[in-house]
């Protein structure tokens, strides 16, 4: 009767138990030592330990120890530990290093403007792009109709309703109109001076925050594609959810952009001519580089730092079905890892190697499979 005045403060509720104890089938004896066990487990967390008033404050309460709580038991359970424990010997200076399986290497470069033009001067001969684009109009007329015949061998433009994330001038979209018979929209949130001379009746460029303005209607385009813009979209997953929203059941995004680790990101390869510039310097050293050239004073392009996986995840949270995936990806400079390891070090080199993606989105139609392909 000891543990039922333990657990049972009030006398009706003694008396209740001592009653079905002594009318249970298996004894008064081997019920008391399975009520036992029952007790100890839930006490813990049902009743109060002895000696301690539930209604104390939590300024009375006893000390909180360093202890971890215990969460589960393995059974069979620990061997018990006895006291007293052994005393370490006192050693003068315990964690001084004298032996390492990675020795230190040399100390960390300082990351100024002396080291920027370094190696700036020593891949002159060696550019990290060594045909950086140009922007005459020769030049973009043909980069639009390449990019669009890129789009068009993945996903068919022809006679469908179509709109670019993120048109920039705008002739993408006026070449879609008027060479695939397409309704052709393009979205910015900049309006360029080209867009008054382009826009007619199958070419419509719209001034919006696509995410925030929400310019079109829900299920009404058949395709969209956008070329190296998601990588600057301040809040990505909102615009993908939007590009969700206005796509048709069945239709489909086709998508390249710039991934922040790898080499090219910083955008300002015309100008700097070695790699992941924008992984060791700041903006700060970027600016006082273009200051000596009498240029406008610019830091690295601001670029979302989202991973591959970061893509793949907002991909799949909001619905859409990954159709096919491609990498365009540069070979890591061996010789120039081994010297900024200190800081390269900390990405994984799959994403070091990653400059680009291209992918195709599907937003299915009812009853069609969201299973993802591996990557080409």
């Amino acid at each position: 009767m000891t543990m039922l005045r333990r657990y049972a403060t009030s006398p009706a509720v003694r008396r209740t138990a001592r009653s079905i104890l002594d009318h249970l089938p298996i004894g008064r004896r081997t019920a008391l030592r399975t009520a036992r066990s029952v007790l100890r487990r839930v006490a813990p967390r049902t009743v109060a330990p002895p000696g301690v008033d539930r209604r104390r404050s939590s300024a009375q309460a006893p000390a909180a120890t360093h202890a971890p709580p215990q969460r589960f038991v393995i059974e069979p359970k620990p061997a018990r530990v006895d006291e007293p424990w052994p005393v370490p010997p006192r050693i003068a200076d315990p964690f001084e290093v004298v032996r390492a399986r990675h020795p230190a290497g040399p100390p960390e470069p300082a990351f100024d403007i002396a080291l920027f033009e370094q190696l700036n001067e020593e891949y002159a001969d060696r550019p990290l792009v060594p045909s950086p684009l140009q922007y005459d109009d020769e030049a973009m007329a043909r980069r639009a109709k390449d990019r669009l015949m890129w789009v068009h061998r993945s996903v068919d433009l022809h006679d469908k309703r179509v709109l670019e994330f993120g048109c920039g001038g705008g002739f993408e979209a006026w070449l879609l109109g008027h060479h695939f018979g397409a309704d052709a929209w393009g979205v910015d949130i900049q309006e360029r001076a080209a867009w008054e001379t382009l826009r007619d009746d199958r070419t419509h460029l719209v001034l919006a925050d696509l995410a925030v303005d929400r310019p079109f209607e829900a299920d009404y385009f058949d395709r969209v594609y956008s070329f190296y813009v998601f990588e600057h979209v301040e809040h990505p997953h909102a615009a993908l959810a939007e590009l969700y929203r206005v796509m048709k059941p069945g239709g489909l995004a086709w998508i390249a952009a710039n991934l922040h680790r790898g080499p090219m990101a910083s955008h300002r390869y015309k100008d700097v001519t070695f790699p992941f510039p924008h992984l060791l310097f700041g903006d700060d050293v970027f600016r006082e580089f273009y200051r000596r050239r009498d240029k406008p004073a610019e830091g690295a392009a601001w670029v979302n730092r989202l991973t591959w996986a970061e893509y793949e995840d907002h991909f799949a949270r909001i619905g859409f079905a990954v159709r096919a995936v491609h990498f365009r990806e540069t070979p890591i400079d061996e010789e120039f890892y081994a010297r900024f390891e200190s800081v390269l070090g900390r990405y994984p080199r799959s994403d070091l190697a990653r400059d680009f993606f291209e992918v195709v989105l599907e937003k299915p139609a009812a009853g069609r499979s969201t299973r993802s392909p591996r990557p080409a």
